[in-house]
């Protein structure tokens, strides 16, 4: 089997779509499963072939002020074609909606061959942390014009499956997340890390994108009623970067800290030192970061909706509330760092959820759903052909 991907985001970019494109990499590689990648490249300096990685084809792109680590690529269809026709893949699976994802859709179109997509954002629910809800309907109407092709889109939840139903989409199938439990465990939980992040005082974490849909003025809501209530007794660390750091910033709050990009060991080392992960977006599609907390022994305290859903417990292995309640919200947060008993109950549940997500596992269905989808198309060529 030859696969081709076709990706808007890619390593050295961070995010939940780049980590599972990593982790499928070193998968098909075990699987001696051949691939090919095709991804924007970030430092310049490589404008067609990854030279430490044959596997992925780098085009030049462009920065957005909304995201500008990521970078926005437009590669000419000719050369598109002719890497893709030497290759010769069984089937095509598009990540992202953009320019490289749409040149991916467009050739698997022009060659007829089997197109798998993945739905990893839901940029509609952004658009009002922009002032942009205007645009939802061209948005969606875009959407469901590129997924219209696809022989299955993939979803990374049933939450979002769901959703994606609810609007008309077809052929739809699941491709869940798994974590990396060596990576992320209780064992790097590290005394002097912290001292540096606390001193002391009871941690709450935050790790992702710093940017208003992930509904972060919750957390500042939550940091100012704390500190209020207790004076001293807590400190909420956010980890990531992105345009909310200005806002961070200017809440001019005691109990704040900002430790920027973590990746790695460093990072490892973040998540296994807090006390509490305190998540409130309501717009994952699945959740990478929560399930990474999960693994690091971390209570959770989270919001009843989006992909979270789909492995969070409501007082088994987190505390839920409804989304955009910064009140409940910080109740919850409260009711954690006062009981050691109810820390103990959710983190164990929350390891033990986190144990059970193997990435071969979930990687073996996603090879399964490529060989039904390339069998389905050879059976519709023999009938149509016949």
């Amino acid at each position: 089997m030859r696969i081709a991907y076709f990706t808007d985001t890619f390593t050295p970019e961070v995010n939940g779509v780049t980590n599972t494109l990593s982790k499928l990499g070193t998968y098909l590689d075990g699987k001696n499963i051949r691939h090919l990648v095709f991804a924007p490249d970030y430092d310049g300096q490589n404008p067609h072939c990854d030279s430490l990685h044959r596997k992925v084809h780098r085009f030049k792109g462009i920065t957005t002020s909304i995201s500008p680590k990521s970078r926005l690529a437009f590669p000419a269809f000719w050369g598109i074609d002719e890497i893709c026709d030497n290759f010769m893949p069984d089937v095509i699976h598009v990540t992202t909606e953009m320019g490289i994802g749409f040149r991916g859709m467009r050739y698997a179109q022009s060659r007829n061959i089997p197109l798998v997509m993945s739905f990893h954002t839901d940029y509609c629910k952004y658009l009002k942390y922009h002032n942009l809800e205007f645009m939802r309907p061209v948005l969606e109407n875009y959407l469901a014009w590129f997924y219209r092709p696809s022989a299955r889109t993939l979803a990374p939840s049933r939450h979002t499956l769901g959703e994606l139903l609810g609007k008309g989409y077809r052929s739809l199938d699941i491709w869940s997340r798994g974590i990396d439990i060596g990576t992320f465990n209780p064992g790097h939980r590290d005394d002097a890390l912290r001292k540096t992040l606390g001193g002391g005082k009871f941690i709450f974490l935050y790790v992702g994108r710093l940017s208003a849909e992930k509904s972060l003025d919750m957390l500042l809501y939550a940091a100012a009623a704390i500190e209020r209530r207790f004076p001293g007794r807590a400190v909420f660390v956010f980890t990531g970067d992105g345009p909310y750091i200005e806002t961070i910033h200017n809440a001019r709050l005691p109990n704040i800290v900002c430790t920027g990009f973590k990746r790695g060991l460093d990072l490892s080392r973040v998540y296994a030192s807090a006390d509490c992960f305190a998540f409130p977006s309501g717009t994952e599609t699945f959740g990478n970061v929560v399930l990474e907390a999960m693994a690091s022994g971390l209570p959770v305290a989270a919001v009843k909706g989006g992909g979270v859903t789909d492995f969070l417990s409501h007082n088994n292995n987190a505390m839920l509330c409804n989304p955009e309640d910064p009140q409940a919200f910080t109740d919850n947060l409260v009711s954690i760092m006062e009981s050691k008993d109810l820390r103990v109950r959710l983190a164990g549940n929350a390891r033990q959820t986190a144990l059970s997500r193997d990435w071969n596992h979930i990687f073996n269905g996603l090879v399964n759903i490529y060989i039904d989808v390339i069998e389905e198309y050879r059976q519709y060529s023999m009938k149509k052909s016949a």
